[in-house]
């Protein structure tokens, strides 16, 4: 089974949310989903949800499409490691430090993002003083987009023209998270750097 299929999966036992009765008998569960239940882990999901959501959205500055994408993929990270989990009594605090590491490398991108973003912006305002946009439509998008691969260009524009959360592109393009992150991630370095050869170019560095 792919990674994409896996991911489809999880989110399915994700939701709907019900509340459990009692605490789940964690290592039992976890001993049955390593045994190829995979409806086992349903009820690790339903206890602990809740307490992965607001985990994220604290260390994410409340921002609530970005806490759920990334409690999303806390599960389907626990999911697919379980077999590493050495003291299953302990699967509640390892899931929240899963979630703890997948909220920095949040916060991280976030940072390289906005760089990446106030960056196209200053590329459209030199080519608006440089005459280069035409029409009534303004500027075209950046023809170096057209260099990138098809799946990055579509990721990218799907995230930074019209602001999608990970969890909508990955739904829009039939991809796990993990892929559109790596899509992206790909995408922002290609584009940093040939700007950066562009610019050396125009420059008279090359």
């Amino acid at each position: 089974m792919s990674r994409s299929e896996a991911s489809e999966n999880i989110l399915q036992l994700i939701r709907p949310l019900q509340e459990p009765a009692e605490e789940p008998d964690a290592p039992s569960l976890i001993a049955r989903v390593l045994k190829g239940d995979r409806e086992a882990f349903r009820p690790l999901v339903e206890t602990y949800e809740p307490a992965v959501f607001g985990l994220c959205r604290r260390l994410l500055g409340c921002r609530g499409a970005d806490a759920e994408d990334v409690a999303q993929e806390t599960f389907l990270r626990a999911f697919e490691r379980l077999g590493e989990l050495k003291d299953r009594r302990r699967f509640a605090p390892w899931l929240y430090q899963i979630a703890r590491s997948l909220c920095r490398d949040w916060t991280r991108r976030s940072a390289v993002e906005r760089r990446a973003l106030e960056e196209k912006r200053k590329e459209i305002e030199r080519r608006m003083a440089g005459g280069a946009c035409e029409g009534d439509g303004g500027c075209e998008v950046d023809p170096l987009l057209g260099t990138l691969p098809l799946d990055e260009r579509r990721a990218l524009v799907l995230k930074y023209f019209e602001g999608l959360p990970y969890r909508e592109i990955a739904r829009r393009m039939d991809l796990s998270f993990s892929r559109v992150d790596h899509l992206i991630r790909q995408a922002r370095s290609r584009l940093s750097h040939r700007l950066s050869v562009r610019r050396r170019w125009i420059e008279g560095d090359l």
